[in-house]
């Protein structure tokens, strides 16, 4: 199948929209104001950023929520504060990424972010297109062990799955740990299975099912070094049923990098990591057809595609704070 190509993933990504400064008034209303960037396009498997400033301090909780055409929720996340006084404002920033899931239905949605201040909630909303993209389609064969593997029940193997979900839907407001690109967890690779891959799999009874592969597969030699693709804090390392030995890294709140079916790992949980340091070698343990490392980026605990953050940062804060400057100034 035809592969949107990546040139226009990146337009779509890099696409925002300034807001103008939201003006207070009323009788006790606070001498300040907002200023918003506001992501204005992305597609199907990109990420969807929200920037927030307040010179005076004044924001306690900031939360978001894409609403389809019929006002119903389709998506919610929270912001975070970015810690240190990012921007030279003297005040604070705050920041929110979401994951756009890659089987999300494409179109116009309301993206509605809402403030809580001192002493009021405000609401602000915009419109935010999710834009349509292509993904292959792939046929894997089982034979009986894998077959079984991924058939037969197994209460270890829905707590597991159950303890995954859990920690990819948590969120850390204070875990900001990693804001730049990322960098490939591995050096001499090939790529085997895509982001978004539609598959089928084939059983060995001749069954099959379907799904949706989240990340990346790189075709790599048992025992290759596999390195953090950014800072961050070790949120798993363990050995899980299908995807074998399996590291999970927390970079910012909500964000998270996944490495699986490892042969060794090399960090432990809770463990602090260096963009690059080696956190374990690829191997073959789990639900494989042969060896390789399978890696995943999830953001708002929806999956979403790596090569977008190999190519721009998670927070762009150059981008961010220029933007926010020229609101400032139109908002005075």
């Amino acid at each position: 199948m035809k592969r949107t190509s990546f040139r226009i993933l990146l337009a779509a990504i890099f696409c925002f929209l300034p807001v103008p400064a939201l003006l207070w008034s009323g009788p006790s209303a606070p001498e300040s104001f907002l200023s918003l960037s506001i992501q204005e396009e992305t597609v199907q498997g990109g990420t969807l950023a929200v920037f927030i400033e307040s010179p005076d301090n004044g924001v306690r909780e900031a939360a978001l929520e894409l609403l389809d055409a019929a006002g119903r929720t389709a998506l919610e996340f929270p912001a975070f504060r970015l810690p240190g006084g990012d921007g030279g404002s003297g005040g604070e920033n705050w920041a929110a990424l979401a994951g756009i899931p890659s089987t999300f239905t494409p179109g116009n949605y309301i993206l509605r972010v809402r403030v809580r201040l001192d002493t009021r909630t405000t609401d602000y909303e915009r419109s935010v297109r999710v834009a349509a993209r292509d993904f292959l389609q792939e046929d894997i064969p089982l034979n009986l062990a894998m077959s079984e593997l991924r058939t037969e029940p197994d209460p270890r193997k829905d707590e597991e799955a159950r303890e995954l979900y859990r920690l990819l839907g948590g969120f850390d407001a204070a875990a900001v740990f990693h804001t730049g690109t990322f960098s490939h967890p591995v050096g001499d690779f090939r790529e085997t299975s895509f982001f978004g891959d539609r598959r089928t799999y084939l059983y060995s009874d001749g069954g099959k099912a379907g799904a949706v592969h989240h990340g990346i597969d790189y075709a790599t030699p048992r025992g290759t070094p596999v390195r953090a693709s950014g800072a961050g804090r070790v949120a798993m390392a363990k050995n899980r049923i299908m995807t074998g030995h399996t590291i999970v890294l927390e970079h910012l709140p909500g964000v998270f990098s996944l490495y699986y079916h490892l042969d060794g790992i090399s960090v432990r949980e809770g463990e602090m990591v260096e963009a690059g340091r080696k956190i374990g070698e690829s191997g073959a343990t789990g639900l494989i057809t042969g060896p390789h490392l399978h890696w995943e980026v999830r953001a708002a605990g929806n999956a979403v595609e790596p090569k977008i953050l190999l190519a721009r940062p998670l927070l762009d804060k150059k981008a961010l704070f220029s933007m926010m400057d020229d609101n400032s100034q139109k908002g005075r």
